[in-house]
């Protein structure tokens, strides 16, 4: 009887792990899928986010690029984002890093900061300075 207990338990607790790390799996891959979309058509994103500036007359006059957004605070979140500055500067971006921070009473604060790296690690990411986010691209999945 004791046996047959113990199998149960493991069992239960296999399959709950089981279930656990194919959410995450699912989120994790499903992340994966969206920077290296952005890093495919970034280009062509770029390219229609300047032209649709152009016709309404608010062409940029600096350098442009569309890279990963990688949001950090509760959960990892990723998106695009067009950043833009001197062409030497915008080529060193390779990530937008989104941290979400509380403030007094019901403000809160999304803070943008073009990156040299896409990483969920914090530490890891180094600031580009002279570049800043002109654009948010936000992609809209269905599963």
């Amino acid at each position: 009887m004791r046996k047959l207990i113990w199998a149960t338990v493991v069992i239960v607790v296999v399959s709950l792990t089981s279930l656990s790390l194919h959410a995450q799996l699912g989120s994790i891959l499903k992340g994966g899928a969206i920077i290296l979309l952005v890093k495919q058509f970034g280009k062509q994103i770029n390219d229609g986010i300047n032209a649709a500036l152009m016709n309404r007359k608010w062409e940029h006059r600096q350098a442009t690029k569309v890279v990963p957004i990688v949001s950090i605070g509760s959960g990892a979140y990723v998106g695009a984002a067009q950043v833009i500055g001197d062409e030497e500067d915008v080529k060193k971006v390779e990530a937008v890093a989104q941290i979400e921070l509380k403030l007094a009473g019901d403000a809160r604060a999304k803070v943008l900061i073009p990156v040299d790296k896409v990483s969920i690690n914090v530490t890891e990411m180094q600031r580009v300075y002279d570049v800043g986010v002109s654009a948010v691209i936000d992609l809209k999945l269905r599963f």
